[in-house]
């Protein structure tokens, strides 16, 4: 079935994290992970650069939803994926849509555990 699209990696990871300093702290002075620029969100966070992946932090309250928890898996050809997926009964719980602060579209599946994903297309 995924012949249509191809997968070309991790794009990011998030983890949602209730101290941000503490956070910070551990992934960028203990880890020494690189920070990098983060979009104008109405919620704070941290970003960084992990090699090729981004790590995305996201302060959150101890009761906060988990589902902001996920995998960001870049495809080449996100219109052909979304369509694949659809074809296999996966439904699309967020997006499809694309991003102001990088053109990236996007879409969000759960897999068969319930684990949220991000589909992020290159681009346009």
């Amino acid at each position: 079935m995924a012949e249509s699209f191809s997968i070309s990696g991790i794009h990011h990871v998030t983890l949602v994290v209730g101290d941000l300093e503490a956070a910070r702290a551990f992934y960028g002075k203990i880890l020494g992970l690189v920070p990098i620029d983060r979009p104008n969100y109405e919620f704070e966070g941290a970003w960084y650069a992990c090699g090729d992946i981004e790590l995305h932090l996201l302060l959150a309250e101890e009761h906060a939803d988990p589902s902001r928890r996920h995998l960001a898996i870049a495809v080449d050809n996100f219109d052909e994926c979304i369509t694949s997926l659809r074809c296999a009964g996966v439904g699309i719980v967020g997006g499809p849509g694309v991003r102001p602060h990088n053109s990236r579209s996007f879409a969000f599946c759960k897999d068969p555990a319930g684990n949220l994903l991000e589909l992020s297309g290159p681009p346009k």
